[in-house]
């Protein structure tokens, strides 16, 4: 897998949602698996997404969803979102829904609509619709911008009985789009909705012998290159493993953790990352604005310091405000360490980011 596919593929899951803010799972849930498909759910949804067994689910980044192969750079993603209605309006949930969201696509760069339509979702009322975007890359020979046409297929639904709003995107390069349409559609007859979370799994063994900072604990496992601690109170989200801890369920402020492998490539920087971030988010997000950017040094543990930059920014999805702070690191790999809260809350937590920043460290060999 290039370098390019892999970026696009991690930026199409944030043209989906970029906060998770969905309950944790509370209890346990099957569902029956259709023949040839496999689970693409993240726990604690309360939906279900299933996709061939030939795809490659990725719900390690906090989003279920899931890709065709390393060759083939297009995906499925579902994800509840946060959107409040009112109640005074007219337009039933759903619509007001529907006019937020495509007011949002409209202020993204090459937004051009196709289709748009009514429809249901596993029984309940849906708007399915198709359109155009310019999402940002890597600049390569064929792209010296880096940017590209995509194509999306999005169906939004509103489940009265849970009063939820969820999202299904399909994206694919615009001209190999019609070609995954009759799976794409098997796949959403597939998607159910339940009155209870989907478990999931987290089979991570969490080190035990590791020094953990006082009024802390050890979120990452062996699998990932750092030490990830937070707060003894922060709740560890159980998502398919991801390094993910929110505050409260009455508080959802949330830290997540992430790594980017950048290759061979001896030129790429935090700059470079930040950059093409910077520029999808300006394509994808409600009013996006960079509030700062500084430099802080990480202490590493006793493993070197390292020099590392900070952006923080605010923007609106589903109609909601939300404040983030985005930390990055270059140590081999890109690793980002994300802040995200509302932000009247946003200024609560902020000491104890930083001291999960300052407690971060980069693993060494047998460390």
């Amino acid at each position: 897998m290039n370098l390019k596919t892999k970026l696009c593929r991690i930026l199409c899951l944030f043209l989906s949602v970029i906060l998770l803010i969905g309950a944790l799972a509370s209890c346990a849930s099957t569902s029956e698996v259709p023949e040839g498909y496999q689970y693409a759910t993240c726990a604690g949804e309360y939906f279900r997404l299933f996709v061939p067994t030939q795809w490659t689910v990725n719900t390690e980044s906090g989003i279920s969803s899931a890709y065709i192969s390393s060759t083939v750079n297009a995906a499925v993603s579902m994800v509840e979102v946060s959107f409040v209605h009112d109640a005074e309006k007219e337009e039933t949930p759903l619509e007001q829904f529907k006019t937020s969201h495509m007011a949002e696509l409209e202020t993204h760069k090459g937004y051009q609509a196709e289709k748009l339509f009514d429809s249901t979702l596993s029984g309940h009322r849906a708007v399915d619709m198709t359109y155009v975007m310019t999402v940002a890359g890597r600049p390569s020979k064929d792209s010296p911008s880096g940017e590209s046409d995509r194509r999306f297929r999005q169906v939004l639904s509103y489940v009265s009985e849970q009063g939820r709003y969820y999202l299904f995107t399909f994206s694919a390069p615009k001209d190999e789009f019609e070609r995954w349409l009759d799976i794409v559609d098997e796949i959403l007859e597939n998607i159910t909705f339940e009155s209870f979370p989907f478990e999931g799994s987290d089979d991570r063994k969490i080190p035990t012998s590791v020094d953990v900072p006082e009024g802390m604990k050890l979120v990452s496992d062996n699998e990932v290159g750092y030490r990830f601690f937070a707060p003894e109170s922060w709740i560890r989200d159980t998502r398919n493993g991801q390094n993910f801890v929110y505050v409260s369920e009455e508080d959802r402020s949330n830290v997540s953790m992430f790594s980017y492998d950048i290759g061979e490539d001896a030129t790429y920087t935090v700059d470079t990352y930040w950059e093409t971030c910077k520029e999808q988010y300006e394509n994808t997000l409600g009013d996006f604005v960079l509030v700062s950017e500084s430099e802080i040094t990480l202490k590493n543990g006793d493993n070197g310091e390292k020099t590392a930059k900070v952006y923080e920014y605010t923007y609106t999805l589903g109609g909601v405000s939300y404040k983030a702070r985005q930390m990055v690191v270059l140590v081999g790999m890109i690793y980002t360490m994300t802040y995200t809260a509302l932000p009247e809350q946003y200024d609560l937590h902020i000491s104890e980011v930083e001291a999960m920043e300052q407690a971060l460290y980069f693993r060494k060999l047998g460390d």
